[in-house]
């Protein structure tokens, strides 16, 4: 079995970590920790990657393996977190992949949002 950071690196094709943190909502450092397994990751940042990379839900399921995490495995979530993962997993089928969109819908529907950055006004 690979590892995180080799199956972060295949999906990331010719990206940069600092082009897919941004995508991803995610702090440029957080996401270096998760790439150096220096903290792990958790499920809320392993889909802002997904939709980051713009994986499918073949592939998520993959990088959601190499953090040790089942995708599927929702036994331990509240209704709520369970309505929020399906939704995510519609918007992938969808490849609506942009985060900041569907940070903006899932705040709408009282979810928690991608990533771990906050939105400020300019």
């Amino acid at each position: 079995m690979m590892s995180f950071k080799e199956v972060y690196e295949k999906f990331k094709c010719n990206k940069t970590d600092a082009a897919v943190a941004r995508k991803a909502n995610l702090n440029k450092t957080t996401l270096s920790r998760i790439i150096r397994e220096l903290i792990p990751a958790n499920r809320n940042y392993l889909w802002s990657l997904c939709f980051a990379l713009e994986l499918n839900l073949d592939q998520s399921e993959e990088l959601f393996a190499a953090a040790g995490i089942y995708m599927n495995s929702s036994y331990h979530m509240s209704e709520q977190e369970k309505d929020r993962e399906k939704f995510l997993k519609e918007c992938i089928n969808k490849k609506q992949y942009n985060v900041i969109e569907l940070n903006v819908e899932l705040y709408g529907m009282g979810y928690q949002l991608l990533g771990n950055q906050t939105y400020t006004k300019h």
